[in-house]
């Protein structure tokens, strides 16, 4: 049983939790504050990613609507033998969820949600624009390519050893350091007391995985490449760094 925060919204509840079965059948509990019956819990059917709730059970005692929802989900499970599904979530940190911004694959999304704005998630450990639900996990790589973040209670989470979390840590930080990316888009900062760098606090391993995965790939068709084509590139990017650093100020003898 996870916690929700999507805020997803039905009939002018906001699903609070909910879970879903592997015969894609599943509970919800939801609250809205302005109804006279604020808590509401209802079994849904999931198909094609949409969910069609029925049978609510209402009330305006919390803690018996939260009672409802525990009892009803343990006597489905006791009844029908049925386990959680297992599921995949992946937040869209960048833009809204729309086509070309996720990866299409045999195992989804079989569900996105759109947030009205870039909204805090996770309790508030980073923002997203919305989520998408897949079945079976997305690769390092995938998630590094449309800028995706996994939910950090997805069953797949990568743990990475020491040492791989040591070198990953190191490449992608200067990887980072060269190509002035953006505090804010960046996975680690430099840490002077260690003199290296570090993955910041709520990065999973996965996704830094998955930024380490891009720059090698990137680093192994550029070293293909003719060493002339490569020259030409590094001269290029040295003119561009020379031309983005400010001109010396220009002192006389007069000033001094």
């Amino acid at each position: 049983m996870s916690d929700n925060p999507s805020k997803e919204k039905v009939h002018g509840y906001e699903i609070k939790r909910s879970v879903l079965f592997d015969n894609d059948r599943g509970f919800a509990l939801a609250e809205n504050p302005n109804a006279p019956q604020p808590f509401v819990t209802w079994q849904f059917t999931e198909e094609n990613g949409k969910r069609d709730y029925y049978w609510g059970h209402y009330t305006t005692n919390k803690a018996a609507a939260i009672g409802d929802y525990e009892n009803r989900v343990s006597e489905y499970q006791h009844d029908y033998g049925v386990s959680e599904k297992l599921a995949y979530k992946y937040y869209s940190t960048q833009r809204p969820v729309d086509i070309g911004t996720f990866p299409k694959t045999e195992n989804g999304p079989l569900r996105l949600v759109n947030f009205d704005k870039r909204e805090n998630v996770e309790q508030g450990h980073f923002q997203a624009w919305g989520y998408l639900i897949y079945d079976a996990p997305l690769t390092g790589k995938q998630m590094g390519d449309y800028e995706l973040r996994a939910a950090p209670d997805n069953p797949d989470q990568l743990r990475l050893s020491p040492e791989q979390l040591e070198q990953q840590v190191q490449t992608v930080g200067k990887w980072e350091q060269a190509k002035r990316i953006p505090d804010v888009r960046r996975l680690t900062w430099w840490y002077p007391d260690f003199g290296s760098f570090v993955k910041k606090e709520f990065v999973t391993d996965a996704e830094l995985s998955g930024r380490y995965e891009k720059i090698m790939d990137s680093k192994a068709r550029n070293e293909k490449k003719p060493i002339s084509e490569r020259l030409k590139e590094g001269a290029e990017q040295a003119a561009r760094d020379n031309a983005a650093r400010p001109a010396p100020s220009k002192n006389t003898e007069k000033d001094r």
